[in-house]
Parts: structure tokens; C-alpha cells; sequence
């Protein structure tokens, strides 16, 4: 080989290894920029989507809930209030395969079916919060389960631990369930729903603080990452006038009630006459707040003791009878045939439907005659109708300091015809609430006093000064003459007390004047409009002491599930009440007055048979009683020796078996006649002896004559007028 062929041969070897080399250059800046494109690509394709991850792991703030102002009982004891409480954060991924194990396991920890927390963890959901915060105690035993127990085969301690996160917040607690739920309400993530939650809701509520935490993509909060921003500032206590002794009181016969009749709905009221307070407000349907979410959206919306109106019945009319006393549109004393009347062509009947006979209007009351009270309504007529439902306060709402109040359905002066009229003043046809039928009730026991009731007593700071106290409000006083209000009471006492007068005799309780009145209306089917044939709604409404009131209570019971000829206030309201007013009797140390004498107790007491009262003028004394022994009636004579000149009632009245007669003997010759000793007598009894002697009277005071105008003895002439001045004591 020569030496070119040489040289040409080594410049080939040589160009081979550098033409390698730049091929791997290429090589290399070709990946390079396959890199860098990726890069760019993963940064143009998920950098926007990254960077909003990004954001959601950082700094996320929510309002941190103020702890909750307690409500509070009349004696302070705690109704409702807050405790440190922890939403649970769960993440499913890491539990999901193991959801059954884990839910035995905490189930009972959580006071849950574990069957339904096993549903809850295996939903497809990356992460899921507990339907309710957990207390710090229950916080404390789910860390520890989450911490010991590795449901996973291999051992995933840390794992499970990071897959939970607590966030502070506040719990609210009802220690004592369904007690006066429906004035107290309930609250749902630190906002007040219904009752007295809703009423005073921003006094309660406080200021929210701010909490701060970490999540991450999914929304999961970081574990350790909750910090406080701002501390909440608590709320304010409000403290009720419900007391607690009666509240329990109220809410076992509710118990006893719902249980006996189940019926559709049912309120009981307990309040203080003197101030307006409400001692005691419980309705039917009622609910937990503690797990109001288990409970019917009709429990959690109403209180039937404040949100309804509906047909009062007979517990109307005794503001019928004040208003026509009033306004001087009848007599109490004057009588009228019972039974049946018509007005505009419709027949209206007495509930027996035959009626009683002859009575009083003061009879009318106790024999609850519908007759009685249309002629009542019609004497008092429209104008003065309408002026006293304005008085009494039935023309509006009450004002009482709770949510939804419903008010009045009352005939438009449109629709104000006569039979209107008639079927208003007992009470069918218009439509009032509990509340105003309380607040009416209310003045005619504390003397003629209109106030509004009210159930919250006091506002509260944290620190325990009074901000806010609540006074009786008196809206309006003197529309009722004293003398009236004693006329309305003393018949509300006869309807009751008395075992041969009145139809409520079971309200009684023996050794005290208990004031009464029972009601029971048909109730309106809203589909058509008319009266179902067995829908009733049942109610009382009394106060005792009668002469000195402590407590006015009102039960209705509306459509309890007996047999129509057993839905009367009489059977399915009176026993409730008088349990609550004997409870209330002792638990205030009233005494009895000795003055109403004890009930008999053999089977039969109470019912009421009627006789008609006997001609007795021209009798003797002697023969009088002759007569009333063999009707079973009593004889209370006045004037000097001779026959009967005068009697009252009339003959022919019908009259409760054991009742008494007033007669006059005189000589027919007399024009003047000597007065009666009237000492210790009641003011009917007073009222009554002296109409038969044709004289007026004009009372004072209340309970039994202690004076009279003119002494026994005097000669008087019929027509003049006897000033009696009565007192509790005889």
C-alpha cells in the first residue's frame, strides 16, 4: 500500500466516531426538547387546573359560631344552651373497603345503627361530613378509634388518623327533650327556627368568630391545619316566665292526653292573671330539638297554643254575658224559654236539643244554653257586639313575644246578619285563638285589667347584668264595671262548683271556688265548608282561686278520638284542667276557704235531674215546704206571717233537683214588707231572694254579704234598691 492509501484510510477511521458524536447531540437535543415540550404541555394543559388545586389547599376561612345564649327556666335553670361541639370531616377513599369493620367499631361511639354508618361509608364520595357536630367527649373517643384500630391487613395507623378532621363549632342542647318544645324551638347550625330560637334569635346568637384551614383538592380539610382567626363573642341568656313546677305539670297531662286520645292537635296554657306571664305553654304535636330533624315539618312549624283560630264554642260566652251586663242589655235574672229558636229561617237547638225549661240568663250560662246566648247576642246587638270583642281584644293578635302568632276570623260588617249574631255569641261561626281567649280570661279574674300575655321575662349578658326586663303591659283597664265582673265570675262559679247547679260540676275540687266554663264546637271540614258530623273541638277554661286568681288555665283538645256522644269539654278537657289547677293549688300553698262545700262521691254525683218549680202563691209557709220537700226542693222565706204573695222562680221553670225557692209572705193588705237579714249569703243567693221580693240590688266586693244597706227588719217597698257590700270571708 502506497503511503496516500494510508493517509486516506486513517481520515476515514477518523470521521466515522465524530459523525457519531453529533448524531448523539442530535439525539440528546431532540429528547431535551421533547422534554421541554412536554413540560410546556403539562404546564399549558394542567397548570391552570393546578394552580386552582393549589388555591384550594391554602387559606380558607369560615365564620366560627358564637356559643349560643341559654334560654332559661323562671328559677334560671337551663332550658336550652350550647356546648364546644366539632364537625367530623371523614375521607372515604382509605375506609371505603373496610366501611363495615370501621362502622362497628364507631357506631357506638357515635350512639348510631351500625348498619346505616357503614351506608354512610361507603358512599361514592371522596370525603363526607357527619349529619351532626359531636361534643368534645365523643371527639376524644373517635381520635382514639381511628388511632388504634388498622382495618387495613397491613398496619395503616397514620394513615387512618389522616383521613379524619374535626372543625370546631358550637352544639345546642336541650336537656330536657320535648319539654315546652314549642315555645322554646330548636336551632339549626347556630339559627334560631321556631319559638322563643327564632323570636330572640339575634340577641342569642352573639358574633360569630372566623376559623382558618387548610383543604385539599377534593375539599378534604388537612388535618392540624384549623386555627382561630377571630374569637367569637357569646350571645346574650333569655330567661322565661315558665316555671318549671308547672311547665311539668302541664307537660304530664299532655302526656296522659295525647295518650288517651290522640288527637289532632291539643294545647294546654297555664298563665298568671295578675301580670299577663305564662306559667306553662305546651302543644300537640310537639317534637325532640334535640333531633328535630326526625320530627313532622307540622310539629316543627306550629304551636297550636299560639298559631291557630279556631271555633271557641261555649268557652266564649262568658264574654258574651260580661258585654251584655255591660251595656245594660239584659238582666242576669231575666228568664226565657230554652230549647229551640229561629232566627232568618234556621232553627238553632240547646245541645240536649229539648232544652231546659224556663231559665235565668244566669242559668243560660250554667246549663250552656246556645239558645240563651243567641237571644243574649241578639239583645246586645252588632255595634255593641263588635265594640266588646274590640275591648276584650279579640279584634287583632296579643303580641305575645312568640313567632307566627295567628289572629281573629270574625264576620265582616258585610256579613252581619242576625243569625250571624246569634251563632257568634256562642261561640260558633268566628274563629279566635288560645292566646286571646287567655288574655280575655285574664281580666275578668284579676278585675277588668287587659294585658298582654308575655313569656319572656329577662335579657341577660354573659356576665350576668340584666340589659332587658320585661313589666306587665296593661292595654286597657275600666271597660267593665266591677260589679260585672263579679256577676260573670260568681255564675263561671256556680257552672262549676256547685254539684245541683251547672253542667261542669267536674271541674270542682273541693274546698275551693274554682270559675269555669267549658266549650265544645264543631269543627269546619275546609273542603266544603260545612261541619263534619263527628270532628269536635273540646276545650275549658277556668281560674281558681275564684274570688283571688293565681292561675288561669286553658286546655283544647281538638278532634279527640272518642265516640261523638263522649266529645264534650266536659269529659275530654275539665279532667285535665282541674289535675293542673289542684297541682297549681298545692304547689302555691293555697289553703282551702272552706267555703265550697265537698263534692259527693257516690257513683251519680253531679248528675243533674230537673223538676218544675210549684205555684206557691197563696200558700202558707208551711204548706210551701210541704210542697217543695216532695219535689226535693229547698224554701227561703221573707216577709211578715200569711200566705205566699210572691216567688221566685216563676212556676214552671225547670230547676236542678235540690235547688232553692224564694217566696214573700205577706198580709195582702201590706204595701211594706220587713227586710231579710241577707249576712252570709252568696251574691246570687243574695240576688236571687230579693227579686222575689221585688227588690233591685247593687253589689260590691266579692264572696258573701257581710252588710247590707238596709238592716234586717226595716220595712221596705218593692222596687227600691238594697246596697249589699260583699266579702271572701261571709
Amino acid at each position: 500500500m502506497n503511503r496516500r492509501s494510508r493517509r486516506t484510510g486513517r481520515q476515514s477511521s477518523w470521521k466515522r466516531p465524530k459523525r457519531r458524536f453529533w448524531v448523539l447531540q442530535l439525539a440528546m437535543v431532540a429528547t431535551l426538547g421533547a422534554v421541554v415540550w412536554r413540560i410546556y404541555d403539562v404546564q399549558r394543559v394542567y397548570g391552570g387546573t393546578l394552580k386552582r388545586d393549589a388555591a384550594k389547599v391554602m387559606d380558607v376561612t369560615e365564620p366560627l359560631l358564637a356559643p349560643r345564649g341559654a334560654i332559661l327556666d323562671a328559677q334560671g335553670h337551663r332550658l336550652a344552651y350550647d356546648v364546644p361541639a366539632y364537625y367530623v370531616d371523614i375521607e372515604l377513599a382509605p375506609l371505603r373497603p373496610y366501611a363495615d369493620e370501621a362502622a362497628r367499631t364507631l357506631a357506638p361511639i357515635l350512639g348510631t345503627r351500625a348498619a346505616d354508618l357503614a351506608a354512610l361509608l361507603a358512599k361514592q364520595a371522596s370525603w363526607i361530613q357527619l349529619p351532626t357536630p359531636v361534643e368534645a367527649i365523643v371527639k376524644s373517643k373517635l381520635e382514639a378509634a381511628f388511632a388504634a384500630h388498622p382495618w387495613a391487613p397491613d398496619d395503616r395507623r397514620t394513615a387512618w388518623t389522616n383521613c379524619v378532621t374535626f372543625t370546631p363549632t358550637e352544639l345546642r342542647v336541650y336537656p330536657y327533650g320535648d319539654f315546652a318544645s314549642n315555645a322554646i324551638g330548636y336551632v339549626v347550625k347556630g339559627v334560631g327556627e321556631s319559638g322563643v330560637e327564632l323570636e330572640m334569635n339575634t340577641v342569642l346568637a352573639g358574633q360569630n368568630g372566623l376559623i382558618a384551614y387548610q383543604q385539599d383538592p377534593t375539599g378534604v380539610p388537612i388535618p392540624g391545619s384549623v386555627r382561630i382567626v377571630k374569637a367569637p363573642e357569646p350571645g346574650d341568656n333569655v330567661q322565661l316566665t315558665l316555671d318549671e313546677t308547672i311547665q311539668g305539670y302541664v307537660e304530664n297531662q299532655m302526656n296522659a292526653l295525647v295518650q288517651k286520645y290522640h288527637p289532632q292537635h291539643a294545647a294546654i296554657v297555664v298563665s298568671d292573671p295578675q301580670t299577663g306571664a305564662i306559667l306553662a305553654m305546651s302543644s300537640w304535636p310537639n317534637f325532640n330539638p334535640n333531633q328535630y330533624w326526625k320530627a313532622s315539618l307540622e310539629a316543627l312549624s306550629s304551636n297550636w297554643a299560639v298559631s291557630s283560630a279556631f271555633e271557641p264554642g261555649s268557652t266564649f260566652k262568658p264574654f258574651v254575658l260580661a258585654a251584655a251586663l255591660a251595656t245594660h242589655s239584659i238582666n242576669l235574672y231575666d228568664t226565657f224559654q230554652s230549647g229551640q229558636i229561629t232566627i232568618d229561617g234556621r232553627t238553632i237547638h240547646d245541645w240536649n236539643y229539648v232544652g231546659f225549661g224556663v231559665l235565668t240568663y244566669q242559668q243560660a250560662l250554667e246549663e250552656s244554653s246556645n239558645v240563651g246566648f243567641a237571644r243574649i247576642a241578639m239583645a246586645l246587638g252588632w255595634p255593641n257586639f263588635d265594640k266588646y270583642l274590640q275591648l276584650f281584644g279579640f279584634t287583632k293578635p296579643t303580641g305575645i313575644d312568640l313567632p307566627n302568632e295567628a289572629t281573629s276570623i270574625l264576620f265582616p260588617p258585610s256579613e252581619q246578619g242576625q243569625l250571624e249574631l246569634a251563632t257568634a255569641g256562642f261561640g260558633q261561626g268566628i274563629a279566635v285563638t288560645p292566646m286571646q281567649q287567655i288574655m280575655a280570661m285574664d281580666a275578668i279574674a284579676n278585675g277588668g285589667r287587659l294585658l298582654r300575655p308575655y313569656i319572656i321575662s329577662k335579657v341577660i349578658s354573659p356576665s350576668g347584668k340584666v340589659i332587658q326586663e320585661n313589666r306587665p303591659t296593661v292595654i286597657r283597664q275600666g271597660f267593665l264595671p266591677e260589679s260585672v265582673i263579679q256577676e260573670v265570675r260568681d255564675t263561671m262559679v256556680l257552672d262549676v262548683s256547685d254539684p245541683k247547679h251547672g253542667i261542669d260540676t267536674g271541674a270542682a275540687i273541693p274546698g275551693y271556688e274554682v270559675a269555669g266554663k267549658t266549650g265544645t264546637a264543631q269543627i269546619v271540614d275546609p273542603a266544603t265548608g260545612t261541619y263534619y258530623a263527628n270532628k269536635f273541638e273540646t276545650s275549658f277554661i277556668g281560674f281558681v282561686p275564684a274570688q283571688d286568681p293565681k292561675v288561669v288555665v286553658y286546655v283544647t283538645v281538638y278532634d279527640p278520638q272518642v265516640a261523638p256522644d263522649e266529645a264534650w269539654g266536659s269529659t275530654v278537657a275539665i279532667p285535665v284542667a282541674r289535675a293542673i289547677m289542684q297541682e297549681c293549688l298545692n304547689y302555691y300553698h293555697i289553703p282551702p276557704t272552706g267555703a265550697v262545700k265537698s263534692l259527693q262521691t257516690e257513683p251519680g254525683a253531679g248528675q243533674v235531674t230537673y223538676v218544675e218549680t210549684p205555684n206557691l202563691v197563696g200558700m202558707s209557709q208551711s204548706e210551701a215546704q210541704a210542697v217543695l220537700a216532695q219535689d226535693g226542693l229547698q224554701g227561703m222565706f221573707a216577709g211578715s206571717s200569711g200566705v205566699i204573695v210572691r216567688q221566685w222562680p216563676a212556676p214552671g221553670v225547670e230547676v236542678p233537683r235540690g235547688a232553692k225557692l224564694y217566696a214573700l209572705l205577706a198580709h195582702h193588705e201590706s204595701a211594706a214588707f220587713p227586710m231579710p237579714d241577707l249576712t252570709g249569703l252568696t251574691l246570687r243567693e243574695a240576688a236571687n231572694l230579693l227579686a222575689a221580693m221585688g227588690l233591685n240590688v247593687s253589689p260590691s266586693g266579692s264572696g258573701y254579704v257581710a252588710s247590707q244597706s238596709v238592716p234586717p227588719g226595716a220595712r221596705v217597698h218593692a222596687g227600691e234598691t238594697v246596697a249589699i257590700r260583699l266579702s271572701p270571708k261571709g
